[in-house]
């Protein structure tokens, strides 16, 4: 796929106003970078136009399934549902951006085993300074995190199993 990616809804197993991100700017075999834009109707936004954040650990998560989505389309398949196993090392480095803020997304793989859909990556919340500018070598990391993840090869079964 070509990047950048302005229309996410299939590569997420999202739907309306749970996508949080609104762009991927670039992606690989093991990495992706995604941008998330802040806006007035934002479905986390606090009374006073704040986003907490407790919601960079959705954030995060939303880049690790933007990238199995991507290599999903990419084989000519419809995005897997996927489960948060837990997190490891969270920091949450400010307790909020503001409405208007860019935020930038950068997942990692570091463990991934496909035969039983377990993976783990590390990932970086970072404020961009100016808007529209993806680089992220002036911005400021606002929360990291390692996410365990879980994408069973055949979610029909599992689920079967799962309430049998």
């Amino acid at each position: 796929m070509q990047t950048p990616i302005r229309h996410l809804a299939p590569l997420l197993p999202h739907a309306g106003n749970m996508i949080l991100l609104d762009e991927i700017v670039t992606y690989s075999d093991s990495q992706l970078q995604a941008l998330a834009r802040i806006g007035p109707d934002h479905l986390f936004l606090d009374e006073n136009g704040q986003l907490p954040m407790w919601c960079a650990i959705e954030i995060m998560a939303q880049g690790v399934a933007a990238l199995a989505g991507c290599h999903a389309h990419d084989a000519g398949q419809p995005p897997k549902l996927g489960f948060l196993l837990g997190s490891r090392q969270i920091d949450i480095l400010r307790p909020s951006v503001a409405q208007g803020s860019l935020l930038c997304v950068q997942v990692e793989a570091s463990t991934r085993d496909e035969a039983s859909g377990f993976g783990v990556f590390e990932c970086r919340l970072s404020l961009l300074d100016e808007p529209g500018n993806a680089n992220t070598d002036s911005a400021q990391t606002v929360a990291t995190a390692r996410l365990s993840v879980f994408s069973p090869p055949d979610i029909e079964h599992y689920l079967q199993e799962q309430t049998a």
